[in-house]
């Protein structure tokens, strides 16, 4: 059989992105969350979305210190930035961005993108200790998905400030969006 996803391999141990599959048509999109065979789906306990309304202005900016989630950019088009904050693995200190959405907008960049009317949909993986955030880049709202390992707990954050993530300002202003 064949797979329903491609993966991705980043420069963080591991945060993992698989292409999921997506069919569409003038309709729009069929997006498959994940089916049966998708390894980062795993156990899920916790179900939420979050909804950026304001470009340039970032929804997230923090870390957990035990809740691994999955992400799923359905609608706009926004920066993600990624940092290891866990000084045990071997890329501690490292930074990631890339560009998801729905591909109605495409922004130059240099950044990695993937596009759901490319065909796929990205589902990126979040372990513990990993700082993250999402800039819309768009005037449309940033829909996001997202699902959890643990349900909310006000103790499971740690809340950097962009300045402490390594390069991060710079990958900002390179997309238009001051701090």
């Amino acid at each position: 059989m064949e797979k329903s996803y491609q993966k991705i391999d980043t420069p963080i141990d591991g945060v993992k992105i698989l292409l999921n599959k997506v069919a569409s048509d003038d309709r729009g999109h069929f997006l498959d969350l994940a089916e049966t065979d998708n390894p980062l789906f795993g156990d899920v306990k916790h179900l939420h979305a979050s909804v950026a309304t304001t470009k340039h202005i970032a929804r997230g900016e923090h870390y957990h210190y035990k809740l691994t989630e999955n992400f799923y950019v359905l609608g706009g088009t926004s920066l993600f930035i990624m940092n290891d904050f866990n000084e045990d693995s071997p890329t501690y200190g490292k930074t990631y961005a890339l560009i998801l959405g729905d591909g109605k907008e495409k922004p130059n960049t240099n950044l990695e993108t993937y596009y759901i009317n490319a065909g796929q949909l990205a589902q990126i993986k979040i372990p513990p200790k990993i700082y993250h955030a999402f800039w819309p880049l768009t005037d449309d709202d940033a829909i996001v998905f997202i699902t959890g390992n643990t349900g909310y707990d006000a103790e499971d954050y740690g809340k950097p400030k962009i300045e402490e993530v390594p390069g991060a300002v710079e990958i900002l202003k390179q997309h238009g969006i001051n701090t």
